[in-house]
């Protein structure tokens, strides 16, 4: 059982695809365009600039409703680990709060590591949230539960993603 404390979540699954294909859905363009976001939203690349500094900009739509996300890149080392924040955003790519009347943070950091498994790829990420207040931690703590399970859908499109790239 997770302590209600935590302000620190992580998901390991693995995935039939070697570590050079997972890798590599997250640094391009038209696999991100493919896989990436929530399950239930429309998700689109709106720019992608794959180096450590650079943005990942992406625009989510549902129901006449348009968000926006972005990554900012930290270390990069291909096919073994990928860190970079996360945050909302407007549609030039600026942090903006989340649009939730809950108190959520600025940005998540999240650290992602890609080792080889029996079957494939051992795919860790961990999400800590970046310069909390005491409300937006406990916000964030609130939401852990429902981050695993989004995350599990996402990983679930990305899982059907890799087994098509295998079959090219």
């Amino acid at each position: 059982m997770e302590n209600s404390k935590t302000t620190t979540f992580s998901i390991i699954r693995e995935f039939d695809a070697p570590r050079e294909d997972v890798f590599n859905a997250f640094a391009e363009a038209e696999a991100l365009n493919e896989w990436w976001g929530p399950a239930d939203l429309k998700n689109s690349v709106v720019s992608l600039d794959f180096r450590p500094g650079g943005i990942f900009h992406y625009k989510m739509e549902s129901n006449g409703s348009v968000s926006y996300g972005r990554f900012q890149f930290g270390r990069i080392e291909p096919h073994h680990l990928l860190e970079f924040t996360d945050s909302f955003a407007d549609e030039d790519a600026n942090v903006i709060a989340a649009p939730f009347e809950m108190s959520l943070p600025a940005a998540v950091f999240y650290s992602l590591s890609f080792a080889d498994g029996n079957n494939g790829t051992v795919f860790t990420l961990t999400g800590t949230p970046v310069s909390a207040s005491e409300a937006e931690t406990e916000g964030f703590q609130q939401i852990v539960g429902s981050m695993k399970q989004e995350f599990g859908k996402i990983f679930n499109v990305l899982d059907s993603y890799l087994g098509e790239v295998q079959k090219k």
